[in-house]
């Protein structure tokens, strides 16, 4: 079905009709909104999973102080 096809199906549509399909719509934008982030979320983890202990893996030194900052924090409680 072409765009126009589809538009003009809408505009015949009693108002509240035309309010349903909008939500419809909504729904979808949000649904492939969410599919994106869990596209998003496993990359990550897949690049998390390949990476980790390489180069790419988080600094030595940032990673020394953030353990040294936590150890002291927990030390202090």
């Amino acid at each position: 079905m072409e765009q126009q096809e589809l538009i003009e199906k809408i505009k015949r549509l009693p108002q509240e009709s035309v309010a349903e399909v909008e939500e419809f719509i909504d729904s979808l934008s949000r649904r492939e909104g969410i599919l994106d982030r869990k596209s998003l979320h496993q990359a990550l983890a897949d690049y998390a999973i390949h990476h980790a202990g390489t180069d790419a893996d988080l600094d030595p030194v940032l990673e020394t102080t953030a353990t040294d900052h936590l150890l002291d924090q927990t030390a202090k409680h």
